[in-house]
């Protein structure tokens, strides 16, 4: 047998770490949710989402193969993992959230109410030694792809999980490039070019260097079991001077704690160059609708992408949830790391 899968649900992390020295720890999260009886069922013919928040998914409301209507639910995370009851709390929220996308939504015609239990789609980390690098002692990533490089590049990878921080990251005040007392410049200095040693601007970046002191101060019994990434990245350099795009790929360890490319999150080149940016990244899932590139901050965030047309412009993703660039050495964005867990 090459591989066990754990299907205990919230009971997951009593199973592990009955076999395995990498502890682990479920927080349950209770959801709770509201069935109406057949005479609503006709208000919806398909399942209506709303805007997903750091707890899920949000509130939806949908029609059953039975024909009544399914609304639901909340997310609420407790210490029981055998607690299913509902709260008169609970349920009034999840009815004033459902007028969001339902604005008839009562209780006439509700037949039923329930609740289930979930494992929640993020990790939240402490930091160690934080004071000199984050703004913060802990992080919590989330659950942004299965396997999106497995068996792929030049030394193939088994299998993983992608994560990626839940919102930019507030840098402290001392580390090197800080502006605006928590942001971060891509460069010390305006420009995105390579050098003669290393030819891929982003390995060079003041954003590379501060991502290397942040992986220092994730617990070791994380980084254990990262995997350093690596990746077909570009190049742009020039011994007769600065290039407006990128000339060249290679294959480059960019280390367990990275920023995303342009591709990554986007799934295509928007301001990149048009082939050396793409590399042979792939859009991961999380970030397939709009909502998750800002996950409620209204804060900019870098890519490792360099900007075509441009000696010295940078990617970022932009607080409305765009793609955008600014100069490498633009003063109001954060790192939003990610690694790979495998």
């Amino acid at each position: 047998c090459r591989a066990v899968v754990n299907a205990a649900g919230v009971h997951a992390d009593e199973l592990n770490n009955l076999v395995s020295a990498h502890k682990l720890r479920i927080v349950p999260r209770r959801g709770e949710y509201l069935l109406y009886d057949t005479d609503q069922g006709g208000a919806f013919s398909h399942t209506v989402f709303q805007a997903p928040s750091r707890a899920g998914k949000g509130v939806l409301v949908t029609p059953t193969v039975h024909g009544n209507l399914l609304v639901g639910p909340n997310a609420v995370e407790q210490g029981s993992k055998e607690d299913v009851s509902t709260s008169a709390e609970g349920l009034a929220f999840v009815l004033e959230a459902a007028r969001r996308t339902w604005p008839d939504a009562g209780t006439r015609g509700v037949i039923a109410n329930f609740a289930g239990l979930r494992v929640g789609d993020y990790i939240d980390v402490p930091l160690v030694s934080a004071s000199g690098v984050a703004a913060q002692q802990s992080v919590r990533f989330l659950l942004a792809h299965f396997d999106p490089y497995y068996c792929c590049g030049d030394s193939s990878k088994g299998h993983h999980i992608a994560f990626v921080a839940s919102a930019p990251i507030a840098v402290a005040k001392t580390v090197t490039g800080v502006a605006n007392d928590s942001f971060l410049m891509w460069n010390t200095t305006n420009t995105n070019q390579g050098t003669a040693d290393q030819k891929c601007p982003y390995p060079n970046s003041n954003l590379k260097a501060w991502e290397t002191a942040f992986e220092a101060c994730l617990p070791e019994g994380l980084t254990k079991y990262l995997l350093t990434q690596r990746v077909l990245l570009e190049g742009r350099y020039s011994a007769s001077g600065a290039l407006n795009d990128s000339n060249s790929w290679s294959w480059q360890d960019i280390g367990k704690v990275f920023s995303l490319s342009e591709m990554e999150v986007y799934g295509c080149p928007v301001w990149g160059t048009k082939g050396y940016s793409v590399g042979f990244d792939c859009q991961w899932n999380l970030f397939r609708d709009t909502a998750h590139r800002i996950n409620g901050t209204r804060c900019d965030w870098w890519l490792r992408s360099v900007v075509g047309g441009s000696s010295s412009h940078v990617c970022y993703v932009n607080y409305y949830g765009s793609a955008n660039y600014n100069s490498a050495t633009h003063t109001w964005v954060r790192p939003r790391p990610g690694f790979l867990v495998g």
